[in-house]
């Protein structure tokens, strides 16, 4: 069973400073680039996080829905990320870093229903992935046959300000926000020595490529 991932909210703040990209590209004394700088911020941050980067991982706190159709009964039988685990049925939850499962809801009758919080468990499966299930004796409600008659909000992410962010990533970053001040061309070189500028065009613009072109 394929869920779908809905983003609802996600921080403006860059994983990094300006004054640490300042520091990064030797432009502490002055701040005639502060507007190039501004912008490479936002450059860094989305190629890294997770909606369109390369990382596949959301880096400062996110707000998402997840919306399913009913499981299976029994997914957990027939699911092979739950192999060895007990029968159970509920939904694989395949983001991470997973903070919290916020709120579960169901599609009855066109309307959405929050389901109260002691009838709904999670259970880390492995760094990955989390499970989401009723609890013990709580009965599977009556939902609409619907392609999102589950929902489930989650918040993702490493925390809410960028020194939670591992320092691997964010020191990635400033290597690339330096990289792409000093080299502020698509291609480098002349005539038959012209080539394309590594972590440029092609590289910031592929995460967007549509998978059915």
């Amino acid at each position: 069973m394929t869920g779908v991932y809905n983003l609802v909210s996600s921080s403006s703040t860059p994983i990094v400073s300006l004054a640490e990209a300042k520091r990064q590209t030797n432009t502490v004394d002055f701040g005639d680039d502060d507007g190039l700088l501004t912008a490479l911020l936002d450059v860094a941050t989305q190629h890294f996080d997770l909606e369109n980067g390369i990382i596949g991982r959301p880096l400062l706190t996110q707000v998402w829905e997840y919306t399913a159709p009913p499981p299976p009964l029994d997914n957990g039988r027939s699911d092979p990320r739950l192999r060895g685990l007990p029968a159970a049925t509920g939904f694989v939850i395949d983001r991470a870093p997973l903070q919290s499962v916020d709120k579960v809801e169901y599609l009855q009758d066109g309307v959405y229903q929050t389901l109260a919080t002691g009838q709904w468990v999670t259970r880390k499966i492995s760094k990955e992935l989390t499970f989401v299930r009723l609890a013990k004796g709580v009965a599977w409600p009556r939902v609409d046959d619907d392609e999102a008659a589950w929902k489930i909000t989650l918040s993702l992410g490493y925390g809410a300000t960028p020194d939670l962010i591992p320092a691997p990533i964010r020191h990635a970053a400033l290597l690339m926000i330096s990289h792409l001040y000093q080299n502020r061309e698509a291609v480098t070189g002349f005539g038959a020595a012209l080539q394309e500028t590594p972590l440029a065009v092609a590289a910031l613009v592929a995460p967007f490529r549509s998978p059915n072109f």
